[in-house]
């Protein structure tokens, strides 16, 4: 089975008809619950789910008139318009039987509100999500690495990462990346491999992601562009991804680079300014940073060095980087993504 067929299997796990018991076996419930969830799906293409910061509340009406005074709310004539809102504490919105969206942001008891008869809720608060009916909370479950089964990109994204991480890195599988090596056992990075792991990484995002846009240096106004930009087709949605590398690289003539935990510190707070920037350039776009960093580290090699042994060779596989507290900034800012580190194995005599 493939993560899109689970996803779609829990995507539609019973909730029309879970919903329609809780209802009363009102018919009408399938309808607009149906209804509901599409609606839903189209509006976290324009806020993402993990970056509010409080509560918010989606309802439809199984009968006409209004349960909140329309002319009181603000009526949202373009998705993107939904953009600004997800620093608000509460976001209610009504989905009208015409499909137009009523938005209300300021002095709503939701508890108040979900307990009317009438009306199928979806609530999202801090990466849970469920519906109300009648009083009756079905949870939704998540079993994915996203804040809500309606908004899939950046899951997405992060299988992509994990999956070219296994499959491309760990082993060197990838053409572009195999040219980053500067001797067969892979001890050694060339001098400055940065663009060929970009453009592996590119490519290989490309094609594993549909209905994107993936740029490498994709400028910022900056002095150097970010490494690579993802922006999806479909949704108000980018993701910002500087690439690192850790480990040593060699020279023609012998001279020796190397590379730690100042390197991951040093992408982190480039990553920072690159974000500060894109929220100035393009303030109505959602982005995610995401700092990439290819693991070569070895221990216990110089210039010498030809072979390596397992001890040696494997001993940073699972020796996370050493990151001060004040850079670790995906722990206070909702759109930072902790860094993803890709282990590459060396060839082991």
């Amino acid at each position: 089975m493939t993560d899109q067929q689970t996803i779609d299997i829990v995507r539609n796990e019973n909730y029309p008809l879970k919903i329609l018991q809780a209802s009363g076996n009102n018919a009408q419930s399938i309808k607009i619950s149906t209804e509901l969830i599409k609606t839903i799906t189209e509006i976290y293409k324009f806020i993402e789910p993990s970056h509010l910061k409080g509560k918010l509340l989606v309802f439809k009406r199984l009968t006409g008139n209004e349960l909140m005074p329309r002319n009181q709310g603000i009526r949202i004539y373009n998705m993107d318009e939904l953009t600004h809102y997800d620093n608000y504490k509460s976001i209610v919105i009504e989905v009208c039987d015409d499909n137009q969206l009523f938005l209300w942001s300021e002095n709503v008891n939701m508890d108040d509100l979900i307990k009317d008869d009438n009306t199928i809720f979806y609530f999202y608060e801090n990466n849970t999500e469920c519906f109300y009916v009648k009083e009756t909370k079905i949870d939704i479950p998540n079993s994915f690495r996203c804040a809500s089964i309606y908004a899939l990109h950046y899951h997405y994204l992060n299988e992509a990462l994990e999956q070219y991480k296994q499959t491309k890195i760990s082993t060197s599988s990838c053409s572009k990346f195999k040219e980053c090596w500067n001797d067969s056992n892979r001890i050694f990075f060339k001098a400055a491999p940065e663009k060929n792991m970009q453009e592996s990484l590119k490519e290989f995002l490309s094609s594993a992601l549909r209905g994107v846009e993936v740029v490498r240096e994709y400028n910022l106004n900056a002095s150097k562009p970010v490494d690579i930009r993802v922006k999806w087709m479909e949704a108000n949605k980018s993701a910002l991804i500087e690439l690192k590398w850790t480990g040593k690289s060699i020279n023609d003539k012998g001279k020796i680079v190397s590379h730690a935990d100042k390197r991951v510190v040093e992408g982190l707070i480039q990553l920072k300014e690159y974000m500060d920037m894109d929220c100035t350039d393009t303030p109505n776009i959602i982005s995610k940073a995401y700092l990439v960093v290819i693991d070569g580290r070895r221990k216990n090699t110089k210039k010498s060095t030809k072979s390596i042994n397992s001890e040696d060779g494997l001993f940073y596989e699972t020796v996370d980087y050493k990151i001060p507290q004040e850079n670790r900034y995906y722990e206070r800012i909702k759109n930072f993504v902790p860094p993803c580190r890709m282990f590459a194995k060396p060839i082991i005599e």
